[in-house]
């Protein structure tokens, strides 16, 4: 037999009562096949230091009770896997008080939670058969139902970290979604979310990263409901209006400041030098055609240089992204149009675009669209320009010159934790002689203006 392997636990521990400052004690924990975090803390108490709290009940993923921070991310310690050669930092969850060591209190929580209610109010007597609901009813409650109460999202959320008192946060607005889509239930929870900051979420999608569940809460909740209540006139926010307008004006969501990208283009069709090795349609998003030109200029410069051949349709409109995030859909369907018309026209089967909310909506959003509004198929692959370049050409660059320079790199959430791409920008860099990636502590921190809260708030 091997020699045992052993797994290295930083933990934290605070007494309140007792210790001045938090410390953290290292632990070092046999391992074997199939360890969660859980078992570790267990083998912590049982055979190094009795006094160590924590919390769990279940041990089987449905209590929600045991959550911590596993090296910073909040998760249920019964499915956070323990893998041999790596070390943990294990912390209580962030964003509420520590009650001991990883046990937290969530009294200022549950006080908010009850205080939402009522979160089912019927007024048909009960029958003595169960109440029948035709299925596709309950499509949406059940997306959301599965919600363990973990409180994980709490704990990672940024606006419940900067602005609680604001935002209600994920995990009860989860619940307040799951009143509003239980078909059974008469009383109209909206108001209620309306007041608890349903305009506040940034979609960021960090709480769909930790939720043990699979949640995917940004659109299966704050999306959903916001277009519920621009439904019901609740909404939007009034800033919110202004993108809209823009949109039914000039087909853009920001307003025109210097010559737009697309106009100063005396073609639609770009050819590179030689045998173009792939043909694809760039979309440039509004913010390149109307703000950031050169943003839009490099990235066709670059596709040529690539050997691509481009198409820049010049009726090519905004992809709706700061609609779907606000619930203002009643734009969506002449933009769904447009944009698809504008690439038909010229035979393209690849969309790509330099834009992180672009991209995320033509993935993930239009091919819903498009058989809602059109009847068919999606009938264009979409990339992000690093995925193109690095996934698709394989990152076959030529000819770089070198630049001295020292770098980071920011994931935005539509990019990173939206479509999951996280290392093609990275290779992409660090591909360019002379360039010295310097990643900061967390990469991929909202910026907190998206979901429209920026634009909202104006």
């Amino acid at each position: 037999m091997g020699e045992k392997q052993i797994v290295k636990f930083k933990v934290f521990r605070y007494d309140p009562e007792r210790d001045e400052k938090p410390r953290y004690e290292e632990y070092e924990v046999p391992y074997y096949r199939g360890m969660k975090v859980l078992d570790a803390l267990i083998y912590i108490h049982d055979n190094f230091d009795p006094t160590l709290a924590f919390r769990y009940s279940c041990k089987i993923w449905r209590c929600g009770s045991c959550a911590v921070m596993v090296n910073g991310d909040a998760r249920p310690a019964c499915r956070a896997e323990v893998e041999p050669g790596k070390e943990y930092v294990i912390e209580p969850l962030a964003n509420l008080p520590v009650v001991r060591d990883l046990v937290v209190d969530f009294s200022k929580l549950y006080k908010r939670f009850s205080g939402l209610g009522p979160y089912f109010v019927t007024t048909k007597p009960r029958g003595k058969e169960p109440a029948r609901v035709p299925g596709h009813k309950y499509e949406d409650f059940i997306k959301v139902a599965g919600c363990i109460e973990c409180w994980s999202c709490i704990s990672v959320c940024p606006v419940v970290k900067v602005a609680w008192a604001e935002m209600a946060g994920p995990g009860l607005m989860v619940a307040l979604a799951q009143s509003a889509f239980n078909p059974l239930n008469e009383h109209d929870v909206l108001p209620t979310a309306f007041a608890q900051g349903l305009y506040c979420c940034t979609t960021c999608r960090k709480c769909s990263e930790v939720c043990p569940e699979e949640i995917a809460v940004p659109e299966l909740v704050f999306e959903k409901l916001r277009a519920i209540a621009v439904n019901k006139g609740m909404g939007p926010l009034p800033g919110h209006f202004v993108p809209k307008e823009l949109i039914e004006k000039t087909g853009k969501s920001v307003a025109r400041k210097d010559m737009p990208f697309l106009e100063t283009l005396e073609t639609e069709v770009f050819k590179p030098e030689g045998e173009p090795i792939d043909r694809v349609g760039l979309f440039t998003g509004c913010l390149a055609d109307y703000r950031l030109q050169p943003v839009a200029k490099a990235t066709l410069e670059i596709l040529l240089k690539l050997g691509i051949e481009v198409v820049v349709p010049k009726d090519q409109v905004c992809c709706g992204s700061p609609m779907v995030r606000t619930g203002v859909l009643s734009v969506m369907k002449r933009l769904v149009e447009q944009n698809v018309k504008a690439f038909e026209r010229f035979g393209v089967k690849t969309i790509v675009t330099q834009c992180a909310g672009c991209s995320l909506t033509l993935k993930k959003n239009f091919p819903e669209f498009v058989k809602m509004f059109l009847g068919r198929e999606m009938p264009f692959k979409v990339y992000h320009l690093s995925e193109y370049i690095v996934d698709v050409l394989k990152l076959k660059l030529k000819g770089l010159k070198e630049i001295k320079m020292k770098v980071t790199w920011h994931d935005p959430c539509h990019i990173g934790r939206g479509q999951g791409i996280y290392k093609q920008p990275r290779e992409l860099l660090t591909s360019i002689p002379g360039i010295e990636l310097i990643e900061m502590s967390k990469p991929d921190q909202c910026c907190g203006a998206g979901g429209g809260v920026r634009s909202g708030k104006r």
